[in-house]
């Protein structure tokens, strides 16, 4: 992550953040702790695919919905 000094333009977020990182809410949160304008996530080696989440729905977890 690295320090942007001015606002991003809303169209430019796509190209700066890489919200589907693992570290993406903690960088949110240190850029805003220290009051910085805008970050980029360009160039920065840290960046890890967030582990998707699967949801196995079974007929025993809501048998209401299996009665129709």
């Amino acid at each position: 992550m690295k320090k942007i000094v001015q606002p991003l333009q809303l169209g430019a977020t796509k190209h700066h953040r890489r919200e589907e990182c693992q570290h993406y809410d903690a960088c949110l949160d240190q850029a805003s702790a220290l009051s910085w304008p805008s970050f980029s996530c360009n160039g920065c080696k840290l960046f890890m695919a967030k582990k998707s989440r699967s949801i196995v729905y079974d007929k025993a977890a809501s048998p209401l919905a299996w009665d129709m």
